[in-house]
């Protein structure tokens, strides 16, 4: 099967639209004490962010340059990997899970592939000591939010507020951290509800409603500042209506 002819129609549908492609900085890494273990085998890099406590995956993501298939297993592989211990990596068996697909051994994709599971588990040691190392310089509280134990307290509290209690924490966290910087540039916003328990509706207002940023880095921003300070699953999702007296794009 090295032929893009003869790749299965289910690969090829998860290699036109891979749910895990992308990539993690150590930075990133770094700033949630979290351990971040990046490997490349061929031409298939593949980033595992790890909490160093409970040494259990949070995220994935893999960058490739190669064909469909390549990027169906990597995409695969990522998605089995979540939520995997350390030592569940260690002993994933490939051949099992890709040949659910009828990828077989000898394609050289399943070989690239099949390397990862043991440089994750070798380089993991190091960088566990190095988010350790990060917890023990910062200090921070937050950094309980990105791990497993401090996500499922979040999840616990955030799902026990009621509905006007999670947009008065939206709304506390926008007065400090995000309506001065809008306010500075002629800009506004107000929440319009939460749907689905994580998605934060908003429309904006002056300056910001015509702002090509509105869609993007400052879309970003806003998004950020609330998972950080009211919760640490939201997600923004503007509402382009029409204002009186305002354009919007």
């Amino acid at each position: 099967m090295t032929q893009e002819a003869n790749i299965p129609e289910k690969l090829m549908e998860i290699a036109a639209e891979p749910k895990r492609r992308g990539a993690i900085f150590q930075v990133e890494a770094n700033n949630k004490g979290l351990a971040l273990v990046d490997v490349k085998s061929g031409t298939l890099k593949i980033y595992v962010l790890f909490d160093p406590e409970a040494e259990q995956v949070l995220d994935t993501k893999f960058f490739t340059y190669g064909g469909p298939l390549l990027t169906a297993l990597a995409d695969i592989l990522c998605e089995e990997l979540v939520g995997k211990k350390i030592d569940e990596i260690q002993n994933l068996s490939l051949e099992n899970l890709f040949g659910k697909f009828d990828v077989k051994p000898s394609d050289e994709a399943f070989q690239i592939a099949a390397k990862l599971p043991a440089m994750i588990t070798e380089e993991y040691p190091e960088k566990k000591q190095i988010a350790l190392a990060a917890i023990a310089a910062m200090g921070s509280a937050k950094l309980k939010a990105h791990t497993i134990t401090g996500r499922a307290e979040a999840d616990a509290e955030w799902n026990a507020l009621s509905e006007a209690e999670k947009i008065a924490k939206v709304e506390e966290a926008l007065d400090v951290s995000v309506r001065a910087m809008l306010a500075g540039d002629g800009g506004g916003l107000e929440v319009l509800g939460i749907k689905n328990n994580k998605t934060v509706s908003i429309r904006y207002h002056g300056a910001c409603a015509a702002c090509g940023a509105a869609s993007g880095g400052t879309l970003y921003y806003i998004e950020d500042q609330l998972q950080q300070h009211a919760y640490y699953d939201l997600n923004v999702e503007p509402d382009w209506t029409m204002n009186e007296g305002e354009l919007v794009l």
